[in-house]
């Protein structure tokens, strides 16, 4: 039983600073995962977004694991909760299912405590156990503090005095015990009470277990307030001990299921054009994990939408759950009903609950989907749709490309652009330029000729773009301006990228538009920020990586100029022979005598002047 085969771990993001910033501020879990998926490190928090930040401030204030651990972490999966206590629940049912790394790991299998009520037995007993069974009993919990648990059965049995011994014992005893003597027990076992009364503080006790706990509060309140105005201050602090004891016990609990069932609860949110689905999936009554999606919206109405998902979720070879539990009515859903039943080889109901443990459940499911929907919303936006609104383009900027040029103190200047289509790089149009005519050493002028030289081609083969991004400031955008006039291409959006100033300024870069006096701020967290500095980072890269190719070629031009008899017109005949400079190594004698304008002597004087001389 696990996860359904195409979905076979929780969803998972990137881990950056600004999804970090995103997380809420809700109590929950949070499951690190490495570069291969692995899951490393589950761990539970108060502030998910607070909790999980920490491990990536102050690094000299962590000990030797944590730093490791941080060095190992590429995605982040989320689950919220309603309550620490919950978490802290959850946190531990998921560390025994799938022992990461590095959390502690403990070799016992101490579960947390339950009260039960068998409410099959004429007269029940109140009992706490360390495990849910599938016996028809009534479970409350599980609690993570043992002594609320037995500090709240204690009041339990002063307000409804039910029985605590086992069956065994109740079975055979023929007179009271000392329960009954402290009036801790109403002494069923001798038949001191009838079962119809007994039947009554039973379901009372019930009653307060599962929530209904307001009469009993007020009444002991009342208590401590009477015992306050008597100066009975050690009675009154008893009684406030006991008030906090029912709230740590009593705490709601929606992560684990009383009855033990296989449930899959599908929680979803519909939102600018796109659906956020969030499944958790119970097992055996416990929550063992999650599973987020999100799919664009085609327009379908909801329940529509919902039936189609629910058949490709479960259509492939996955684990198919007894219950089904969806926000709202399916009109098909007898059909898939029976298509499950047919998959699963039992009975399958798919159910929208109004009321109850269920709804709670499908509350949780509702509201995880909200705020992971909340959460990563920028990572579902068109981020060229986000540049032409950033910007205040004209129109859509599709087509993308950037220029940067490259040079090392004004020697073996190279330009350098890349193209963009939809957001992906279309690297068949990518190119490279030798700057011919612009001083080597002037940025403007060589920005001028390539896109002078660039554009003209653009126009010939009818391919110009949507917009042009420049790498640098106002002298780069007045050089695209002039350029443009003199081609007519006015139409064309022109933006400029340039590095902030101050290490205190919010945003690293800012954006010159033309037409526009002042720069454009984009916040660094953006989509469109993020689209456009890829794009410059990747035209500085390619032009980098030619510079440098350029570079090691002088190099060795120089290198076998500097040989006597190798002069321009041979340099030419040996590129054109042989692709690289290890290649003129590797070459015969008698093969570069062969050459056009070559004979032995050069090509051994070659061949020594490179240190590779063999005897043939």
């Amino acid at each position: 039983m696990g996860y359904p085969s195409q979905f076979p771990v929780p969803s998972m993001v990137t881990l950056t600073p600004g999804t970090i910033d995103r997380l809420p501020r809700r109590p929950g879990v949070y499951l690190f995962r490495d570069s291969s998926g692995q899951l490393i490190y589950v761990g539970k928090a108060k502030s998910l977004r607070d909790r999980v930040k920490s491990y990536f401030n102050r690094a000299g204030d962590k000990d030797a694991k944590t730093l490791t651990l941080v060095s190992h972490i590429a995605t982040l999966d989320f689950i919220v909760t309603h309550s620490e206590k919950e978490a802290l629940i959850l946190e531990d049912t998921l560390i025994k299912r799938y022992r990461p790394r590095y959390n502690v790991d403990l070799k016992d299998d101490k579960r947390y405590l339950c009260i039960r009520i068998d409410m099959h037995h004429p007269f029940p007993a109140i009992q706490f156990v360390r495990r849910f069974r599938p016996d028809g009993a009534f479970y409350a919990g599980p609690f993570t503090s043992a002594e609320s648990v037995r500090r709240t059965i204690r009041l339990l049995h002063r307000y409804f005095p039910l029985r605590s011994c086992p069956d065994t014992k109740f079975a055979h005893r023929s007179r009271p015990c000392l329960n009954y003597e402290i009036h801790r027990c109403l002494a069923p076992c001798v038949g001191n009470i009838s079962k119809e009364e007994y039947g009554k503080l039973v379901r009372e006790a019930w009653l307060f277990l599962t929530g209904n706990k307001e009469g009993l509060l007020r009444s002991l309140k009342k208590q401590m307030d009477e015992a306050s105005k008597a100066l009975d201050f050690e009675r009154a602090a008893e009684i406030r001990d006991e008030l906090k004891a029912i709230d740590r016990t009593l705490e709601s609990q929606t992560i684990s299921s009383p009855n033990r069932q296989d449930m899959d609860v599908f929680g979803l949110v519909r939102q600018e054009g796109w659906w956020g689905v969030f499944v958790a999936f119970f097992r055996k009554g416990t929550l063992m994990g999650s599973h987020y999606a999100e799919v664009e919206d085609a327009g379908f109405s909801d329940p529509i939408f919902l039936s189609d998902f629910l058949v490709q979720f479960y259509g492939r070879d996955s684990f198919i759950p007894s219950w089904i539990l969806v926000p709202f009515s399916l009109p098909d859903a007898g059909l898939l009903e029976e298509w499950l039943m047919e998959k699963r080889g039992g009975k399958v109901v798919i159910h929208t609950p109004k009321r109850g443990e269920k709804r709670k459940l499908l509350n949780l499911a509702m509201e995880n989907a909200r705020i992971k929907f909340d959460t990563f919303s920028r990572s579902r936006k068109d981020p060229v749709k986000e540049v032409q609104r950033s910007l205040i383009l004209p129109k859509l900027p599709r087509r993308i490309i950037c220029y940067d040029i490259s040079t090392l103190q004004g020697h073996q200047t190279v330009g350098a652009k890349v193209s963009f289509l939809n957001g992906a790089p279309e690297k068949a149009r990518y190119r490279r330029f030798h700057v011919k005519e612009a001083a080597p050493d002037d940025d403007v002028g060589c920005m001028i000729e390539v896109l002078m030289r660039s554009l003209k081609r653009e126009q010939e083969e009818e391919s110009l773009p949507d917009m042009i991004l420049l790498d640098g400031g106002k002298g780069q955008l007045r050089a695209g301006e002039m350029v443009l006039r003199e081609l007519n291409l006015d139409a064309i959006s022109l933006v400029a990228i340039a590095k902030g100033r101050s290490k205190g300024e919010r945003f690293s870069d800012y954006f010159y538009v033309s037409g526009r006096a002042e720069p454009i701020y984009l916040d660094h967290r953006s989509a469109a920020f993020h689209l456009l500095a890829r794009i410059r980072d990747e035209a500085h890269r390619f032009a980098i990586t030619f510079h440098r190719k350029r570079r090691g070629k002088a190099v060795l031009d120089s290198r076998l100029l500097s040989i006597p008899g190798i002069g321009e017109k041979r340099l030419r005949v040996l590129y054109q022979a042989y692709p690289s400079l290890d290649a003129i190594r590797q070459a015969p004698v008698h093969d570069l005598s062969a050459l056009p304008t070559f004979n032995r002597s050069i090509a051994e004087r070659l061949k020594k002047a490179l240190g590779v001389l063999r005897k043939e």
